[in-house]
Order: structure tokens, then sequence, then C-alpha cells
């Protein structure tokens, strides 16, 4: 095959290929990224879940401290044991509608050490009236603000801890919440450990403070402390705002999905395609060589007849210009037979002639063979053989021949050439004159060939050179030829 038709062939091939192979890797793209997007929303979802359950139990824990606030009773004694019974309250402090504290009362020396401590760590805390106090009137006087209930955070040292405020009648109740108590009933609404029914095995939930300290984790893998989470969900109710749920799939939890679907979905519909075109690329080159032989086999029969009509022809040839000799001034009739003989054949000589040159050149053997000749001369000597045909069919040479000096040439192939077109002359230009004409200037030699006939039409001219094509029209209809 040509090194044309093998790239050809290639880009036909090669180029659909790719183009597969680059949607397969968008379309496997494309599903990973959708997969991608699933995996985060169930992790999501399930993070989502937990923190439903978290805040449940706020409002849970918010209700049943409403209700014991609204009755609690203000006796020294009953707060006191009310902070060792209950195990979610570690402290009590009740202000009067003037910001004085009622309970503990340092100066009747009924508050314990407890008390103590936790009256010197929160003074700054329940003395700031701007907290649950506003202001009434022109007056200046102040009053119990009705909606100053809820959460209030503070530190201690490095410990975080969490007052519960609401108002009760005329006094103000503030409650210390036991936060080892209240982290565990958080901790409880988390699962203990992973399984396929709630995230990915190996996946790692972090519980996560406002300070971004590890509350609890649990899941089986060792996070590094430079690692992104996969999902976050913040909490958004205090006593627990900013505090984070946080997700961390394992490694290739993203990762192996993908592989697994472009293994199983887009490489065998690919490859698939991938297939099909080669066995069409295949399948249409050994098409293409088959018809390549069938024609060679052609070419090289019509080759082989034209040689074995070539040597009868000769001999034909021969022996008719001989009796041509013999005849000349004998009878004008048989010696006008006999020139018929000699012109058809020299015109069957052309023809096969012809053919061996297609021949060589379908296998690229053609070559040009050089040498010694005057180009005039081999005008008049093929104008010489047709002759006898262009003068039956009315067309008269007119000449103006300018090339009488010797110049290196193939005679035979120039002789050739100018044979073919006065023979298209005899078939197309009938009864009218053909001029030609040769030139020589600046060791150029021109030859010229005009007829009058109908010519080529201007889209058609470029095939002409093509092997066996001929105009469909009437230009070619009933007149002989390939």
């Amino acid at each position: 095959m040509k090194p044309r038709l093998w790239f050809s062939f290639s880009l036909l091939v090669v180029l659909p290929i790719a183009a597969l192979c680059f949607l397969g890797v968008e379309l496997a793209q494309d599903e990973a990224t959708v997969l991608r997007t699933q995996y985060r929303n169930l992790f999501l979802e399930h993070l989502r879940t937990y923190k439903r359950g978290i805040e449940e139990l706020v409002r849970t824990r918010e209700s049943e401290l409403d209700a014991l606030l609204r009755g609690m009773p203000t006796e020294p004694e009953t707060l006191h044991a009310l902070t060792r019974e209950n195990g979610y309250i570690e402290a009590i402090f009740v202000l009067d509608e003037q910001g004085r504290l009622v309970y503990p009362d340092l100066k009747v020396g009924a508050a314990g050490e407890e008390e103590r401590r936790f009256l010197e760590r929160t003074a700054n805390i329940w003395s700031k009236r701007d907290i649950w106090f506003r202001l009434q009137g022109a007056d200046g006087q102040t009053e119990f603000d009705s909606k100053a209930a809820g959460w209030y955070k503070y530190y201690w040292g490095n410990e975080i801890r969490t007052l519960y405020f609401r108002p009760a009648g005329a006094l103000l109740f503030g409650v210390e919440f036991n936060r080892i108590r209240f982290l565990a009933d958080v901790i409880g609404q988390l699962p203990d450990q992973l399984t396929s029914d709630t995230v990915v095995d190996g996946g790692v939930v972090v519980l996560q403070d406002d300070n971004r300290d590890v509350i609890y984790q649990w899941g089986p893998a060792t996070l590094s402390p430079h690692l992104q989470p996969t999902v976050a969900v913040p909490l958004l109710n205090p006593p627990l705002y900013g505090w984070r749920l946080l997700y961390y799939a394992p490694p290739n939890v993203l990762e192996r999905p993908i592989s697994d679907s472009v293994l199983f979905s887009v490489v065998p519909g690919v490859a698939f395609l991938i297939l099909t075109l080669v066995l069409l690329a295949v399948y249409f080159y050994r098409e293409q060589n088959r018809e390549l032989r069938e024609a060679s086999q052609r070419v090289n029969f019509v080759n082989q007849v034209s040689h074995e009509l070539k040597t009868p022809l000769t001999n034909i040839r021969m022996y008719a210009e001989l009796l041509e000799d013999e005849l000349a001034d004998t009878d004008d009739r048989a010696e006008r037979y006999v020139g018929i003989i000699v012109s058809e054949s020299q015109r069957l000589s052309r023809l096969i002639a012809n053919i061996l040159s297609f021949a060589r050149h379908q296998r690229e053997q053609l070559s040009v063979r050089k040498a010694p000749a005057v180009v005039d001369d081999v005008v008049r000597q093929t104008l010489d053989q047709f002759a006898p045909s262009l003068a039956a069919a009315g067309v008269s040479p007119q000449l103006d021949l300018s090339a009488g000096a010797t110049v290196r040439v193939d005679a035979d192939a120039l002789g050739q050439m100018l044979g073919n077109l006065l023979s298209n002359v005899e078939k197309y230009a009938a009864g009218r004159p053909v001029d030609l004409m040769t030139r020589q200037a600046g060791g150029v030699t021109t030859l010229t060939v005009r007829d009058h006939g109908p010519g080529i039409p201007k889209a058609a001219r470029a095939k002409v050179f093509e092997p066996f094509h001929r105009l469909s029209n009437a230009l070619s209809d009933g007149v002989t030829g390939t």
C-alpha cells in the first residue's frame, strides 16, 4: 500500500479511536463526579441525622430545666439539696429583681465550699446586669427581661462551663450545667461504631467543639492533623453553637467506585467500539488489497496479451509495407487497399504501445529514455502515420514548425503523446483543421497542438488525466476509446 493510503487508512482508524477514548475519559470523569456527589450526600445525610438527634436532646434538656425553674423553691436547704440530687445541675444562683444575689447567701455563711467556688468563678457573670436586666421608663428603673432566658458559656481556666438561666416571677434563676453529664448524653446520640448501615466502612466521624478540639471520635482510622474532612455539619443551637460534626472518608473510598465504574461500564463500551472500528478497517484493507490484486491481474493479462499481439502485428505491418512497394504504380485500387492495411496496422501498434505504457505506469515502471532527436522530425513522422486517417476524417494539419535543432528527448514517448492528441482530433474535430506549432528558445522546446473541436468543459478538465475517465454526454457518446 502506498504511504499516502497508509496515512489515510491510519487516520480513519486512529482518529475515531482517539475520539472514543476521549469521550470515554470524559464520561468516566462525569460519572466519577456524580459518584463523589452521591457519596458526599450520603455522608451529609448521616451527619444531619446525628445533628437532629443532638438538637432534640438539647431541646429536651431545656424543657426539663424550664419546668424545674418555674417551680423552683427559694429555701437555701432545698436548693442546696437539689444540686446534690440532680445529676445535671452542678450549682445554682438566684438574683432578685434589683440584681442582688439571693442564693447562695455568703453573708450568713449558708454556702458550702462548692458554692463558694461557684460564686468565685461566676462573679463576673451574674453581676452583669445587661445580660438579664433591661431599663424601664425614664426613671431608670430596671426589671427582668422577659426574653432573658437561655444558655451562657464561659471559661474558667482552660475549662469551658455552661449556664442556663430563666426568670421565674420576681427572681432570676441560673443553673450551671454539668458538662460531663451533658457531653455523655450528646455522645450517646452518636453510633458507637461505624457499620455499612451508617457510613462507609473505614470512615471516621468526629465531634469537634468551637475551639476545634476533638470531643469525641469514633472509627478505625488515626487522623492526620492536616487532613481535611470530607464533609462537615455545624451545630447551630446553643449551648453547642460553633460545634461541628465531621466525616473523614477512607483514603480510597471516592477513587474505588470510579475505577469500578470505568472498568464495568465505560471500558467495555469503548473497547467494543474500538474493536468494531479495527475489524472494519481490516475488512476494508483486505477488500482494497483484493481489488488491487484483481486490477493488477487484469493489467498483467492485458500486458501479456498486448505483447503477444505485438509480434504478429509487426509482421503484418512489415509485409503490408513490402506489398505496398511491390504494387507501386501497378494498381491504384490495390495500392489503396494496402495503404489502409498499413495505416490500420500502424494505429493498432499505437494502441498496443499505449496499453503497454499504461501497464508500466500502473506498476510505476514507466521511464523516460532520452536520446538526441529533432522535434520537428518527430512531428512529421507522427503526422505521416496519421495522414490516411486524418484525411478520411477531413482534418487538415496546419504546420508552423521551428524546432529543427537537435535536443535530448524520448522520441517514442513524444510521438505517442502527439498521436493521442491527433487521435482525439480525428474523433471529436472531424472536418476541421488542427494547428501544430513548435518553438525553441532559451534551451526550451515547446510543442503546441490546437484543434477546433468542442473542447472539454472547464469542470471536467482536471479529470482528463485519470485512467478510463470519459465524459458521459454527447461529446463521448458513440465514440470509441477508453
